[in-house]
């Protein structure tokens, strides 16, 4: 009876290890799929309206265009952008950060200029572009600024929503999503 019942315990013991080493496997396989990096491919254009925040005079029509990878796991852009025919490589959109950063087309050294300021709401449904006229060093006119500016004489920051259907939807969308962002920040600084 001894002898029997110690061989049952040894199989048991044996099914109890492989069950286990079974399990973790197929956990391992889960993790390593919920886990991986979720990529969008996007080629989209889109027409806008560009907005000063100050001189309610500027109101500049905008195409742009998208061409790259949206991860879903950091919600960010990779790719190409062009703007008015302004075209910029090696772009990342983080609207996590607030940061767009990219390089000219032809101009593919680091490092990237800081574009914009990017912000999107949870969904992505609601985009907004703060561009101001210099850059990070404060020293030289962003490329983005001038490309958006189009020959205008004031200096002020330009502003861009989509969806956005006139001057002050924009400038809404771009509050909201601007005091979004700090809520978010303070929230994460708690």
């Amino acid at each position: 009876m001894g002898v029997i019942l110690a061989r049952e315990v040894v199989l048991l013991k044996k099914i109890i290890y492989s069950s286990v080493a079974i399990l973790s496997v197929i956990g391992f396989i889960i993790y390593g799929f919920t886990s991986a990096p979720k990529t969008i491919h996007v080629d989209q254009q889109f027409e806008a309206t560009a907005y000063k925040l100050e001189d309610t005079s500027f109101s500049k029509k905008v195409s742009i265009s998208l061409s790259g990878v949206f991860d879903e796991k950091s919600e960010s852009y990779l790719g190409r952008i062009t703007v008015n025919r302004q075209e910029y490589t090696n772009c990342s959109l983080e609207p996590k950060f607030a940061i767009m950063q990219c390089t000219e087309a032809e101009n593919e050294r680091p490092p990237r200029d800081h574009l914009a300021m990017v912000l999107a709401n949870k969904d992505f449904s609601v985009w907004s572009l703060k561009v101001q006229q210099s850059n990070d060093s404060g020293k030289t006119v962003s490329t983005l600024y001038k490309a958006l500016n189009q020959g205008s004489t004031t200096i002020d920051d330009i502003i861009l929503s989509l969806p956005a259907t006139d001057r002050d939807s924009s400038l809404r969308a771009f509050d909201e999503l601007m005091q979004h962002h700090v809520d978010e920040l303070e929230q994460s600084f708690k």
